[in-house]
């Protein structure tokens, strides 16, 4: 091998560099661990805040949608406005909510700052990918995105353990660790990253389509977390299921005859884009529900503590971990071969978790669950962000990460609501538990044959990176 192609095949040499990719893992990893972490502790703040875990379930997928109705906003504003000082404003936000959480006195309280924690990640997860796909160039984005996602995989892998460890000392504690991490990534932000800002657009906001896109998702989200309780079918549900879809219709509409839109909706020609947000969006909402059901099953039907629950899942979020560090390194192959493998694995892995009842199988077969999830969770953004021009990077990032996340929050919602029909009873909650399991598994089954179909021919073409304009 030649000088010239190891330093083609190298990184880069800029030490800031190096620096601006620790600061995006950090704030994916402060988010991942999060989200791992409290998982693991959702049965001990029930029991410490007298209410029960599935009324607790939107600590998690309130989160979610919370999160998922503003990252379009989020990366959107970042390209306008700066990306960094935005990535800053809403680190700062995430943690301050995070210590609002840890104090909380009642469930409502933590419910509501777990909300705001999720419209700060909103801003801080797709712009701590931004920084990264602006600061490099197109040949190495995916490299350095995957980079990201590999160092950031600590907090997935350790997220559960982590979690059930601090709940031993108090579920506060869950929170209450993401404090001075938020405020490391600040100071490292302002150390490594330079401020860019998609200069092709003005830097007036379309706030018509802003408040279209907020308020649709979030009726829609909302319908379906709250259809357990008001029915599928009573008027409530169904109305504000219909006004986020005619919601979501206008915001299209609205962005094709706007002068500035927040939405590039040319994104959208490129066919490989789509391809891998639909993937991706089928593998987060199997990891989701696989987490979220797993550690109720783990603790309270088969009666582990939650440092214990944290050890037999840890081969899951193992899994991920590894998976992810290799999704930046997976670029020889076609990105449809990739997510197709990822979905597969991933499924079969989870309907396995469904089907076994022993203990030391179920963390087996959780491996192989966590390596395909895994690889489809961050090789969606590594894929998406390698296709897009350098400008588009926030705007890119938070319409993947709105649907992704916004969907893992939908699937945490349906999962709840078939396990709450299932009752009190040991036996019938379990049951109910493996179905979700065997359901999700199947679901990303599918769409892993889908993917074999219609992959082929998926990279963008000149033609269609020329639409958007010249990158920077």
């Amino acid at each position: 091998m030649t000088a010239t192609s190891t330093n083609e095949r190298r990184l880069t040499h800029d030490t800031r560099l190096w620096r601006l990719i620790v600061a995006a893992a950090l704030g994916v990893f402060l988010i991942e661990l999060d989200f791992f972490a409290v998982q693991a502790a959702i049965p001990e703040m029930a029991r410490d805040l007298d209410t029960s875990v599935t009324d607790l379930q939107w600590v998690i997928s309130g989160y979610m949608l919370a999160n998922g109705a503003t990252m379009i906003v989020g990366g959107r504003i970042g390209d306008l406005r700066g990306r960094r000082r935005w990535l800053v404003i809403g680190t700062v936000a995430f943690g301050l909510s995070s210590l609002a959480g840890g104090l909380a006195p009642n469930a409502e309280t933590l419910i509501a700052m777990r909300l705001v924690q999720g419209v700060a990640a909103g801003f801080s997860f797709p712009l701590s990918l931004a920084v990264v796909t602006n600061a490099f160039p197109q040949a190495k984005t995916e490299r350095a995105v995957g980079m990201v996602f590999g160092i950031a995989a600590v907090g997935q892998a350790f997220g559960p353990l982590i979690g059930g460890g601090l709940t031993l000392i108090s579920w506060r504690a869950v929170l209450l660790v993401n404090v001075p991490i938020a405020a490391a990534l600040v100071v490292l932000a302002y150390s490594s990253i330079r401020e860019s800002r998609d200069e092709s657009m003005p830097r007036d906001i379309d706030w018509v389509g802003l408040g279209l896109v907020v308020v649709s998702i979030g009726a829609f989200t909302y319908a379906v977390d709250r259809a357990s309780e008001w029915g599928w079918t009573s008027p409530l549900t169904v109305g504000l299921m219909l006004a986020g879809i005619l919601g979501i219709a206008t915001f299209v509409v609205v962005e094709h005859r706007v002068r500035h839109p927040l939405m590039d909706l040319s994104l959208f020609r490129i066919r490989e884009f789509d391809l891998m947000t639909a993937a991706g969006t089928i593998g987060n909402m199997g990891t989701s529900t696989a987490i979220f059901t797993s550690m109720i099953l783990l603790q309270t039907v088969d009666g582990l503590s939650p440092l214990e629950a944290g050890l037999a899942f840890l081969g899951f979020s193992l899994g991920v971990a590894v998976s992810s560090q290799l999704s930046g390194r997976v670029e020889r192959y076609p990105s449809w071969v990739v997510m197709s493998v990822a979905l597969l694995c991933g499924g079969l892995g989870a309907i396995a978790m469904g089907l076994f009842d022993e203990l030391a199988v179920f963390a087996i077969v959780a491996v192989f669950a966590g390596l395909g999830f895994g690889m489809s969770w961050a090789f969606t953004s590594v894929s998406t962000q390698a296709v897009v021009p350098p400008e588009k990077a926030g705007l890119a990032s938070g319409v993947v990460l709105t649907v992704v996340v916004t969907m893992g929050g939908v699937a945490i919602a349906i999962a709840s609501t078939a396990i709450e029909s299932a009752g009190t009873a040991v036996t019938s909650l379990e049951d109910a538990l493996r179905r979700v399991l065997i359901g999700a598994g199947a679901l990303a089954v599918v769409m892993s044959a889908i993917l074999v179909v219609l992959g082929r021919g998926g990279r963008v073409s000149p033609a269609v990176r020329a639409s958007f304009g010249p990158a920077r």
